[in-house]
């Protein structure tokens, strides 16, 4: 399966930051750079274990935010990372928005909310 790229906006207290990000659907936070966590006056009053990739755990601080993607917006939990890590669009965010990424296309689609 290929990457899929999206753009979102970040929105914060003081403003709002267009991020490019990849969707990771393996990721349950949305990862952005302390930076901008920083510039939008995003408050880390949260933490968090994360399980990377390679297996090791790391407790991340995470920020209540508010994320747009193709007109939808809505409150998430967002994980501040290093400047120099790779901003993701975990799926929290994606369920929050009611988006999905079609892995044929490698786009988002529209999602019906789920009661079972």
């Amino acid at each position: 399966m290929g990457e899929t790229k999206v753009s979102l906006k970040l929105c914060g207290p003081l403003g709002s930051i267009e991020l490019e990000t990849l969707a990771d659907t393996g990721a349950t936070f949305t990862k952005v750079p302390k930076d901008a966590v920083a510039k939008l006056g995003l408050e880390a009053k949260y933490e968090a274990p994360i399980e990377l990739a390679d297996g090791r755990i790391i407790t991340r601080r995470l920020a209540l935010a508010e994320i747009e993607i193709e007109g939808v917006r809505s409150p998430v939990l967002v994980a501040i990372a290093e400047n120099e890590e790779r901003p993701l669009l975990g799926y929290t965010t994606l369920e929050a928005l009611r988006l999905k990424v079609n892995p044929l296309t490698r786009k988002l689609e529209r999602a019906i909310a789920i009661e079972y």
